[in-house]
């Protein structure tokens, strides 16, 4: 259930970016470079039974006095962008539930787009994706001409339908929303980047990149602007000791 943390939140007509929690944690990084980016604020959660639950202050990451929970909403200050933030997993046997009510949310919210964010294990490719240079495809589900036009400026063949979702591996929610999207014929993009676990900020930022250009968001010049939190990425030897 969608509940708003200010009146002014509108997503009717607004462009909806979903992370999906998958390999590497790769969109939800992107997320945060868009979010950070953008000065987009929090204009509500999801709240759900769902998702392994977790609460943390940003104290001493972020400039900000809200409490972290499994599932925000952010939006620009133009309101053209709206970005979910996932920060926790679902639980076990609760994927395809998730998944249901992801759809319900954008259903109900009136987004025009929805561009799904995700990363799939370079390991399991196929092979058509080998000599991929970008490390990134896209995929199509009912998707209309505008948003095609788009995924075409990144020089990436479209891959639709079955066939497609089906190549997605360690890709989190991706499959089933998207099976569920191909049933209520919800045009979706996908951006799924083809990665390894490891040091995956690389990965992020040409991930955050692709769907700049892709949907034209930030000017090609600005520098991608990382929270504070990304300081104790790969766990250095500088973690603050609150966390514990």
């Amino acid at each position: 259930m969608f509940i708003k943390s200010t009146e002014k939140a509108n997503t009717q007509g607004s462009t909806l970016i979903l992370p999906c929690v998958s390999i590497g944690n790769v969109p939800q990084l992107a997320a945060d470079l868009l979010i950070n980016t953008l000065e987009a604020t929090r204009i509500g959660i999801i709240h759900t039974d769902t998702l392994l639950p977790i609460s943390s202050s940003t104290s001493g990451f972020d400039h900000s006095k809200q409490q972290l929970v499994p599932a925000e909403i952010y939006q620009s200050k133009d309101s053209r962008w709206t970005i979910l933030q996932q920060r926790a997993p679902p639980l076990p046997k609760r994927q395809k539930r998730w998944a249901q009510e992801l759809k319900e949310f954008i259903e109900l919210a009136g987004f025009h787009k929805v561009v799904l964010l995700t990363s799939s294990d370079a390991a399991l490719r196929a092979d058509k994706l080998i000599d991929n240079e970008s490390n990134i495809w896209t995929l199509t589900v009912n998707c209309k001409s505008e948003l095609v036009g788009g995924m075409q400026s990144l020089a990436l063949s479209p891959s639709d339908g079955q066939n497609g979702v089906e190549s997605l591996h360690s890709a989190g929610v991706a499959k089933p929303l998207l099976r569920l999207c191909q049933d209520m014929q919800l045009p979706v993009v996908v951006l799924a980047a083809l990665v390894y676990e490891g040091d995956n900020v690389p990965d992020a930022i040409n991930l955050a990149n692709a769907t700049n250009r892709m949907l034209d968001i930030l000017p090609a010049t600005q520098q991608w602007r990382a929270p504070m939190s990304w300081q104790w990425l790969m766990a250095p030897s500088n973690v603050p000791a609150q966390l514990f």
